[in-house]
C-alpha cells in the first residue's frame, strides 16, 4: 500500500472518531433522536434504553430503523420507533414492545400481544406504545413478519 492510500486511511478514523464523540456530546440532554440501543439521560435525569430487536434476517434489510424516542406521559413511558420500507414492494411486518423496570428487568403487562402492520414501497411510519404499568424505564421494540400462531 502507498503512502497517499496510508494517510487516507487514518484521515478517515480521525474523522470517524470525531463524529462520534461529537454525536454522544450532543445528544446527552435529550431523549429524542438517539441511535438505537443508545443510553441517553432524560429530562428528568432518569435513564432510558431503548432497543429494536427484528427477528428475520431478510426483513431487517427491507425496514431501516430511522429513530427511537421517548416520553413520559404522566408516570407511564412512551415509545416510538420510526420505520421505513427500503423496498419498493409493500412489506407486511408485526411489532410488539416489551418495557423494563429501573433495574432492568421485564414489566409484566396485561396485555401483550403482535400488532400486524404493513409498509407500503419506501413508506415511513411511526410505531408507537404506552406502558401500561407507571414508571418503567426503558423499553424494546421486537419486530418480525406475520406469524399468526404466536403470541
Amino acid at each position: 500500500m502507498n503512502k497517499k492510500h496510508r494517510s487516507l486511511g487514518w484521515g478517515w478514523r480521525i474523522l470517524s472518531v470525531g463524529l462520534v464523540l461529537c454525536s454522544a456530546a450532543c445528544a446527552k440532554s435529550t431523549v429524542s433522536n438517539v441511535a438505537v440501543g443508545q443510553i441517553e439521560e432524560g429530562a428528568q435525569g432518569e435513564v432510558l434504553k431503548r432497543e429494536i430487536v427484528i427477528k428475520d434476517k431478510n426483513l431487517a434489510k427491507e425496514i431501516q430503523v430511522l429513530d427511537v424516542k421517548a416520553r413520559y406521559q404522566g408516570e407511564f413511558l412512551e415509545g416510538q420507533a420510526v420505520l421505513t420500507n427500503l423496498e419498493a414492494s409493500t412489506v407486511p411486518f408485526e411489532y410488539k414492545f416489551e418495557w423494563f423496570d429501573a433495574e432492568g428487568f421485564p414489566i409484566e403487562t396485561p396485555v401483550v400481544h403482535w400488532a400486524p402492520d404493513l409498509l407500503y414501497g419506501k413508506e415511513t411510519k411511526w410505531v408507537k406504545a404506552l406502558c401500561p404499568v407507571p414508571n418503567a424505564k426503558g423499553f424494546k421494540v421486537l419486530i418480525r413478519r406475520p406469524n399468526p400462531v404466536e403470541e
